[in-house]
C-alpha cells in the first residue's frame, strides 16, 4: 500500500460597507471590487486579512496564512482605498475558522470508521470503503486494491465522508500505486533467495539471512542461529536492499516470542 498525495471554512460575514471604517471611499457602494487571484484583502480595521487564492462560484477563497483559508461570499466585500475589505476583524475571522475546523474535525473523526463509504470530491461516486483507521490516515479497500490516504485527504461534505479526489484522479492514482506495488513485489521476489541478507525496516540493521521462502512465509535465520517464520507480505525493498517491516527492536521481540527466549 502507498499513500496518495486543507480545510477551507465557508462562513457568512455581513459586510457593512458604509460603517466598516472611516477610510472607506465615499463611492465604495458603487465601486467595482477587484477580487482577482493575488489581490490583498483587508479587515474592518484596515489590517491585512489575507490574499485571494481562488474564486469558486459565488465564493472567494482568502488565504489567511498559517495554513488557514476561508471562503467568503463575494457580496461580503466592500472597498477601502487600499483594496477590498470585509466587515470583521482578522481576529474574528480566524476565531470563526478555528471553530469551524474543530467542528469539522469532530464530524470527520466520527465518520472515519471501518466500513464507512468514501465518496469523491464532488460526492457523486463511491471510491472505496474504510478498512483501517490510524492517527495519520486511513486504509481504503477499493475495486483496484487497497491504498492508504493521509487524514487531510478526507473531509465531511454534503454527501458525507469524502476525499479530495475526483473519480478520474483516484483511478489514475490507483493505477500508479498498483504499478509501483507490482514492481516492488517483483523486486522482493527476485531478492528472496537462500542466503540473502534481510535488513530492518529502514535498512540500518541486518536481522538475519533467508533460509527458505514460499508464497506465504519466509524463514529467516538470525545471527544467533534461531529460525523465525515471517509472513511474505512483511518483506519490501529498502534503499539498502531486502528488508522486513520490523525495526531491530520489534524483530528481537518477535524472535523472543517465537523461540520462547
Amino acid at each position: 500500500m502507498r499513500k496518495l498525495a486543507g480545510f477551507v471554512a465557508t462562513l457568512s460575514l455581513t459586510m457593512a460597507a458604509a460603517a466598516a471604517a472611516p477610510a472607506l471611499a465615499q463611492d465604495a457602494a458603487a465601486a467595482a471590487v477587484d477580487l482577482s487571484v493575488g489581490t490583498k484583502v483587508f479587515d474592518s480595521e484596515g489590517a491585512e486579512l489575507g490574499t485571494v487564492t481562488s474564486v469558486q462560484g459565488p465564493n472567494v477563497v482568502v488565504d489567511l496564512g498559517d495554513s488557514k483559508q476561508i471562503a467568503l461570499p463575494s457580496a461580503s466585500f466592500g472597498m477601502l482605498e487600499k483594496g477590498p475589505t470585509i466587515g470583521a476583524t482578522k481576529a474574528q475571522v480566524v476565531a470563526a475558522v478555528d471553530q469551524a475546523a474543530a467542528a469539522n474535525e469532530a464530524k470527520l473523526t466520527a465518520a472515519l470508521q471501518p466500513g464507512a463509504e468514501v465518496r469523491g470530491v464532488n460526492g457523486e461516486a463511491v471510491l472505496g470503503t474504510v478498512k483501517l483507521v490510524a492517527a495519520d490516515g486511513a486504509v481504503l479497500t477499493t475495486p483496484s486494491g487497497e491504498v492508504k490516504l493521509p487524514r487531510n485527504a478526507f473531509f465531511m461534505g454534503q454527501a458525507g465522508l469524502q476525499t479530495s479526489f475526483t473519480p478520474e484522479q483516484f483511478a489514475a492514482a490507483m493505477k500508479e500505486v498498483n504499478t509501483a506495488a507490482a514492481a516492488d513485489d517483483a523486486a522482493v521476489a527476485a531478492a528472496l533467495v537462500a542466503g540473502a541478507e534481510v535488513r530492518s525496516l529502514k535498512g540500518a540493521a541486518v536481522l538475519g539471512k533467508v533460509k527458505s521462502a514460499s508464497a506465504d512465509a519466509v524463514v529467516v535465520t538470525t545471527p544467533a542461529g534461531a529460525d523465525v517464520s515471517l509472513p511474505r507480505s512483511a518483506f519490501l525493498m529498502s534503499p539498502a536492499g531486502l528488508a522486513a517491516a520490523y525495526t531491530a527492536e520489534q524483530f528481537a521481540a518477535a524472535v523472543a516470542q517465537a523461540t520462547g527466549g
